[in-house]
Parts: C-alpha cells; structure tokens; sequence
C-alpha cells in the first residue's frame, strides 16, 4: 500500500513526519499488532457510541446503529433481513 497518499488532517507535517517515522521502526508484526489495537478500540467507541444512541431502544436498535455506522446501512439491512427483522 502506498502510504503517500494518506494524509492526517489535523496535524502538521513535522508532528507527522515525526509519527511516521517512528512506525517505521516498528517491526511488521509490531505495525500488525498496532492496528489491531486500533481497530479494536475504534469498534469499542461504536458500541458505546450505538448504547448511548439506541438507550431504551433495546438490543436489536443498539446492534442495528453499530452496524449501520461501521459498515453502511446496507449491512444494516441485510443483517436483518438475516434475522428476520425489517424495521428501518
């Protein structure tokens, strides 16, 4: 993957020049372990995100708002047209 083309919007260049520099002294298995991590934390932000949005709603509009926000409302849909569901 080129990573030239990913640019951070919200810092400047030398803060990010300093970032990239720093992960590239990371080993491949180290960047690996790093994303997960991330990826991990960003679907842990949704769902207390999709909890506080959904409140009183119940379980199926807190999984229905987690899904819709990390992969589309397309997901969404069929995610419960798999579960028999068909609330919009």
């Amino acid at each position: 993957m080129d990573t030239r083309d990913l640019r951070v919007t919200d810092t400047d260049e030398a803060t990010r020049a300093v970032y990239v520099a720093m992960l590239r002294q990371l080993s491949r298995s180290e960047r690996f372990v790093r994303a997960l991590a991330l990826s991990a934390y960003v679907r842990n932000l949704a769902w207390q995100g999709a909890l506080r949005h959904a409140q009183s709603s119940g379980e199926a509009a807190t999984v229905d708002r987690f899904l819709t926000q990390l992969y589309g409302a397309k997901v969404a849909k069929a995610f419960r047209a798999s579960c028999g569901e068909s609330h919009e």
